[in-house]
């Protein structure tokens, strides 16, 4: 069970990066149900792409997250630039009070995007022990029917319940969305 929560971590570990430093500010910002769809959908592909990279070889050529995990990871990848400038203003809101936020917010989307993910191209490197690949495998067989979208909105709607308290990438209070 310890590995499951490793899959469905990757996506707030992702975000973990948004916390650095935090200096004496107001309360903490809070992301809203549209800018964790917005994440999740622009995050979710390297997601996917860790995971696969993790678990193919200890997998069946005919295994799920040889075979069909690839195909949504390439469909979220398309809707990744649609899903940038929602990340990309939740991400500036997370980074509020911290160190780098006057870096962040004065770079363009051209120079900005490339820091967001080789950031997030190492907070993504979380090892999936081998042995529970094929549990991970079987979960993410059973998530199959979903499409792209489904899949990002029960991730997000997940991280959204899941994150109201969380201290590194809190979601708002329901009563607030």
């Amino acid at each position: 069970m310890r590995h499951h929560r490793a899959l469905f971590r990757m996506p707030a570990t992702a975000l973990a990066l948004l916390a650095t430093t935090a200096q004496a500010a107001p309360a903490p910002a809070c992301i809203n149900p549209v800018e964790m769809r917005g994440l999740i959908g622009y995050f979710l592909p390297e997601v996917i792409g860790e995971v696969t990279n993790n678990c193919a070889a200890h997998l069946p050529a005919d295994s799920y997250l040889r075979t069909g995990l690839p195909q949504l990871g390439t469909q979220l990848a398309e809707a990744k630039t649609r899903n940038w400038p929602v990340a990309k203003a939740a991400f500036l809101k997370m980074s509020r009070g911290t160190a780098d936020e006057k870096r962040f917010v004065n770079l363009s989307d051209k120079a900005l995007r490339p820091v967001v993910d080789a950031a997030m191209s190492e907070k993504l490197r979380i090892p999936i022990n081998p042995s529970a690949c094929a549990d991970v495998n079987d979960v993410t067989e059973a998530l199959a029917p979903l499409d792209a979208n489904q899949m990002v909105n029960l991730l997000a709607t997940i991280f959204t319940t899941v994150a109201r308290k969380d201290s590194k990438m809190r979601s708002c209070p329901r009563e607030t969305q």
